[in-house]
């Protein structure tokens, strides 16, 4: 009788934003497409100041990506390892822990917001206040952790007996508290001069733009990996060049974008 051969071993499906399923090669290249077009992105505001003074057009920023292409780069490769110990929040009980933590930041961000505001109105010795910031943080994130753990376990057993009313009115709470923080932090940002919002603008679009390029689904594009290194090169190159043989551009991009000044005198000096 005809035996049947025996099937092969079904091979587990590898992540494609696993670092140890991609070859360094492909890691390598997808972080230098990644990063140039995430530089690209999160220079945009700066270059729109830049150029409004300086009419350097593609040179202004191609200078502006130049310099934080190695900052982006340095930014991906630590975020991608990240992704390491968030695999803590996997398994049994990941949400209830993913929980714990969303509720640990808000308390926390609420606790530090109001502890700030108190401090501004109240000290005027802006040292003592900082440490006394810190060493408060400190405190009361050891405080804070534990709170936010047992809420989570509380608000878990709440879903699993369907407490319908208790989730509402939790919710309420929550949904308040952060339309409270949002009202806030808004007023914050409105009473920033020009030059401070210049900076958190360049700032949060760094950040957004380092968080897209560290994806999972990035670090397994080819395509990225075969034209981003020489792509990066060019625009690299193009970038400084722009900014060592122009002084005027320097000086624009130190006064309308202080976000990029160290990068700036470390390329030009």
């Amino acid at each position: 009788m005809p035996t049947t051969p025996p099937r092969a071993p079904k091979l587990p499906a590898v992540d494609p934003g696993d670092l140890d399923g991609v070859s360094p090669l492909i890691a390598f290249g997808t972080a230098c497409g990644g990063g140039l077009l995430a530089a690209a992105f999160a220079s945009a505001p700066a270059a729109e100041r830049v150029t409004s003074a300086f009419d350097g057009g593609a040179g202004a920023w191609a200078a502006l990506v130049a310099t934080e292409l190695p900052a982006m780069w340095i930014a991906i490769y630590v975020l991608r390892r990240a992704r390491e110990g968030l695999r803590a929040f996997g398994g049994p009980g990941a949400k209830e822990r993913a929980l714990a933590a969303t509720i640990a930041a808000a308390l926390l961000f609420a606790f530090l917001a109001l502890l700030g505001a108190v401090l501004r109105a109240t000290t005027h010795h802006h040292a003592l206040a900082g440490a006394t910031f810190a060493a408060t943080a400190l405190a009361s994130a050891a405080v804070l952790v534990p709170v936010a753990a047992r809420a989570a376990s509380i608000a878990r057993g709440w879903i699993e007996r369907r407490a319908r009313l208790r989730l509402a009115l939790a919710a309420a709470v929550a949904g308040i508290a952060a339309a409270a923080g949002t009202w806030r932090v808004a007023r914050a940002l409105l009473a920033l001069s020009p030059e401070t919002s210049a900076v958190v603008v360049d700032l949060v679009a760094f950040a957004v733009a380092a968080l897209l390029a560290s994806r999972p689904e990035v670090s397994s594009r080819r395509v990225l990996a075969w034209f981003g290194p020489p792509a990066s090169a060019v625009v690299f190159a193009f970038g400084v060049e722009s900014l060592t043989r122009s002084p005027a551009l320097e000086s624009a991009i130190i006064e309308h974008a202080a976000v990029f000044e160290p990068a700036v005198r470390v390329f030009v000096h």
